[in-house]
């Protein structure tokens, strides 16, 4: 997609293009991809504030989110077929519900999982151990998801 201002912002641009049908996958997901960023962004300052009780591990568990999410979505995106796929945000967010209710409940093992593995260990390495683990499950959602986006850009259109 070339760049032009008028994407930004001329929302009778816009809109005219929703209107027309002619607004392509790639501006849908640049559209989709900022307001999640915008929304992780203001998350992850919310959240990373200079604050005494605010530890070192939760910080970075906090911008290895945001991070994830950003690849992750990009990567999705890729999966769909890029500037080539079809129906990237019909797609991205029924799998994402339904995979993603998967990942909850390993997140929640995990949160039950590592104070027992981890019995006797110090907050810091307990805290440490699960940003690691919930960075490495996020990681697996969105490469589950990414497989089926992939299948269904495969298939030939209807």
């Amino acid at each position: 997609m070339s760049f032009n201002h008028r994407y930004l912002w001329s929302t009778a641009f816009v809109t005219s293009s929703l209107r027309n049908e002619r607004l392509s996958e790639t501006a849908t997901f640049c559209y989709f991809l900022a307001i999640m960023a915008f929304d992780w962004l203001q998350f992850t300052l919310i959240a990373t504030t200079p604050n005494t009780s605010i530890s070192l591990w939760s910080t970075v568990g906090s911008w290895s989110t945001f991070a994830v999410t950003v690849l992750g979505l990009v990567y999705l995106y890729r999966m769909n077929g890029g500037s080539n796929g079809r129906k990237f945000l019909q797609r991205y967010f029924p799998l994402s519900v339904t995979v993603g209710w998967k990942f909850v409940v390993a997140m929640f093992v995990a949160l039950w999982l590592i104070p027992r593995v981890l019995a006797g260990q110090n907050h810091e390495t307990l805290g440490w151990s699960a940003t690691v683990s919930f960075t490495v499950i996020n990681i697996l959602m969105f490469w589950r998801i990414g497989a089926h986006l992939r299948s269904l850009s495969d298939e030939p259109s209807v």
